[in-house]
């Protein structure tokens, strides 16, 4: 590096890479603002601190020695140097992006080979490609017609789905469902499904992704002359730090058991834990826990070939109900290799005529619940309201829900296609009308809350429960109202207006800004077509609860019905706590709206007037912006009124 001139350099990766390292060097921490990308200097402090660092520390990072670069379509490029270190060398890869002309920072980490670092490299560039392909989707030009071919599909094709499942395992020794877990509707499906006479016929064993060590519990509550689910919900008290309380699975187990009743002993259904054990009794630190870590998704597939061979005598089939990202059979990763899931392995031992994978309808999502919008852009949603969005279950593997671009799951970034991914697919009805599984009632006793709390302390680093999570105390009630925010609760996330609009894909990926500059062009020949969407939102001003606590676990954020909406310059939450104190004992009584006009900053605006009831008014303009999300208009800045002075607020409108 002391080849490089003093001076700053981003004109190339490598002399970008020398003024990361003496940024490195000097603990300028300040200086990562000018270095690194756009997304990542905004989350520099301005003022941020010079920092002290180590001679030693501060020379490996100026002896560092450049070996490689790897420029990937003049966007993206990697240096990979050697850090010189007392008991070997590794390879420092900082990774970096074209932007304004520049090489800018756009990350770091330490690799143990050049071969290595080539292939994390060339997996972070395609892995960008894929999502500049789900990105760079075309408007349609004849959005009627394309439909059309996606609605005549299903009428031939699709099912009814309990009949369509039934055929699928009669038909393939190994049928998986890809779920997304939590989903009253679809484990009611479940449910239904193995209770028909049918069924039992064809299927033996049911797996399911759950702790293998519990399997004892299961065998116990299947084997019981009378139905008791406690062992069940011990099984599920056993699973996670907090269980797994879901009363939608709990009632599946109930309707295997009943399912058996009439059955001969040996055509009782099986129900068969196939993934990674943790029990939590052996469990007495947090490094225990890593002897059961393992790869799930050839463990699950390992187990289940297992038990097969030992069950030969049942010629019967199997159901395997497991999480979509384990599910999917034949999706690639960016580089080529393949995304080795449960449904792969399973795919590879057995033989893809084997085995044939169902994928529930989903919206694009990750694991951890980040949800994206939906799957191609709405085009399924409108194919299935087109039929009124009754339920069907339908094929993949040919046909144009096949042909499109795999986008349903976040982390699978790929250029393969739904057919890769399963061979049908299975619609119970819309999204935004799903609820969260319900909690399963008296799951979390004064008992089990103090092995929870062990769990949670265990984990991180003896802090009780109610410490991690903000609670006032670690109890049954404490933790019950902390997980009924979401459990029972509809999915806020799958909301239409978190989704976006089913047409979405008449639009392409740019459909925001084009659905939004068609508002507002239309608004700027027209301008009262706000004044609707203005009268609503006084109206849901004055109908709001003003003595409700609005500041409690950010009850604020719903201050305004879904469909009405307010965006404030700064302090929502201050804007909502001004509006209940000053309208609580002074409230609107008379609304004067009009006229129309376009706002300075080009969006249409409302003139409004309002009269309160013991005096005073409230005078200004309400500019509204269109949100292609909501396809609604929604008010912005007009009313601050919590930003102005009281003087302003009794008076004249703002200037």
């Amino acid at each position: 590096m002391s080849a490089f001139p003093p001076a700053e350099d981003l004109s190339t990766p490598e002399a970008a890479y020398v003024a990361c390292n003496r940024v490195s060097a000097s603990g300028d921490e300040a200086g990562w603002r000018r270095l690194s990308v756009e997304r990542l200097a905004r989350a520099v402090a301005s003022d941020a601190k010079r920092r002290e660092v180590k001679a030693s520390a501060a020379k490996e990072w100026l002896e560092a020695e450049v070996v490689e670069i790897r420029i990937y379509r003049d966007t993206n490029a990697a240096v990979f140097a050697h850090i010189p270190h007392a008991w070997k060398k590794i390879i420092d890869v900082r990774s970096f992006e074209r932007e304004g002309g520049r090489w800018l920072n756009s990350g770091n980490c330490v690799l143990g080979s050049l071969d290595e670092s080539r292939a994390a490299f060339l997996e972070t560039v395609l892995v960008k490609e894929t999502v500049a392909l789900r990105d760079s989707r075309k408007p349609i030009a004849d959005p009627a017609a394309h439909l059309r071919t996606f609605v005549e599909f299903l009428q031939k094709e699709g099912q009814e789905p309990k009949e369509f499942l039934l055929e699928a395992v009669a038909k393939h020794p190994m049928v998986i469902i890809g779920e997304l877990h939590h989903r009253p509707s679809y484990w009611a499906f479940n449910s239904s499904l193995v209770g028909e006479a049918r069924f039992a016929d064809k299927v033996g064993t049911i797996y399911l992704e759950l702790p293998q060590n519990d399997q004892p519990l299961v065998e116990k509550f299947l084997a019981a002359p009378t139905l008791d689910p406690a062992p069940v919900i011990a099984m599920l008290r056993d699973f996670f730090e907090m269980g797994w309380p879901d009363q939608a699975m709990l009632d599946f187990f109930v309707a295997v058991w009943k399912a058996n009743q009439p059955l001969p002993p040996a055509r009782r259904l099986r129900i068969v834990l196939v993934d990674m054990a943790r029990p939590w009794t052996e469990i007495k630190a947090r490094q225990d826990c890593r002897k059961y870590d393992t790869d799930r998704d050839a463990l699950m597939a390992r187990n289940i070939i297992s038990d097969r061979r030992a069950h030969r005598r049942d010629s019967r089939h199997a159901l395997f109900i497991v999480g979509a990202t384990h599910a999917c059979s034949g999706l690639q990763q960016p580089t080529g290799e393949w995304f080795k899931r449960a449904g792969w392995h399973l795919r590879q031992e057995l033989g893809p005529d084997q085995v044939r994978v169902i994928l529930q309808h989903r919206p694009v999502s990750a694991n951890n619940g980040r949800v994206e919008g939906r799957v191609a852009l709405g085009l399924f949603d409108s194919a299935f309201a087109a039929l009124t969005n009754r339920p069907l279950a339908f094929p993949l593997d040919h046909g144009p829900f096949g042909e499109q671009l795999y986008d349903a799951s976040l982390d699978h970034p790929t250029f393969s296609l739904y057919r890769d991914a399963a061979s049908a697919y299975l619609y119970l009805g819309r999204l935004e009308d799903e609820i969260f599984s319900p909690l399963i009632p008296a799951f979390y006793t004064a008992e089990h809350i103090k092995e929870i709390d062990r769990r949670y302390r265990l984990m991180n680093d003896d802090r009780p429960w109610h410490e991690i999570f903000r609670r006032k105390e670690t109890t049954p009630e404490e933790f019950i109202a902390w997980m009924s925010k979401d459990w029972g609760q509809p999915r806020r996330e799958w909301s239409a207006a978190s989704l976006g609009p089913l047409h979405a894909w008449h639009y392409g990926s740019e459909w925001r800004k084009a659905m939004r500059d068609g508002a507002l062009r239309e608004a700027s020949r027209r301008p009262e077509v706000v004044l609707p969407h203005a009268q609503r939102l006084f109206a849901a001003i004055r109908r709001a609860d003003y003595t409700r606590d609005w500041k409690q676990k950010d009850a604020w954020m719903h201050f305004l019905p879904e469909d009405t909406d307010y965006l404030a310059a700064s302090g929502f939450n201050a804007w909502v706590d001004w509006v209940c104190r000053e309208f609580s004992t002074n409230p609107i009584v008379e609304i004067e709206l009009g006229p129309c006009r376009a706002s300075r900053a080009g969006l249409p605006a409302a003139a409004y007037k309002l009269a309160r009831k013991t005096g005073g008014t409230l005078e200004g303009e309400l500019p509204f912006d269109f949100n292609p999300a909501t396809q609604c208009w929604h008010g912005q800045g007009g009313l601050d009124w919590h930003l102005r002075s009281a003087s302003r607020i009794q008076g004249r409108p703002p200037k």
